[in-house]
């Protein structure tokens, strides 16, 4: 659990910079979300509908995923995958060239 904290006490440090205008920090903030769904893939078991136990890992975690989004929405990070949606709203489709 506490390598979770650490994650948090980036995070907080991350939202500092990017708030101090160092959006140099913005690249720390995308590594720190593939990070934090790695670990979240080592708790998928927390998940599932037969654990037994409380998904305390698992949800610190979802958690923290949940903030970083909130802080890119926030910092207006640059989501590639959102301009191609928009530009191509039909690039999903089967039939398109």
């Amino acid at each position: 659990m506490r390598e979770i904290e650490k994650l948090r006490e980036r995070l907080e440090h991350y939202r500092n910079e990017l708030e101090n205008e160092n959006y140099d920090a913005e690249q720390d903030v995308v590594d720190l979300e593939l990070e934090v769904t790695e670990m979240m893939h080592q708790f998928d078991y927390q998940n599932d509908f037969n654990y037994k136990g409380k998904p305390t890992e698992f949800n610190a975690l979802k958690a923290i995923l949940q903030d970083i989004k909130k802080l890119k929405r926030e910092f207006d990070f640059y989501d590639e995958q959102g301009e191609r949606d928009m530009m191509f709203p039909n690039g999903d489709e089967e039939d398109f060239d």
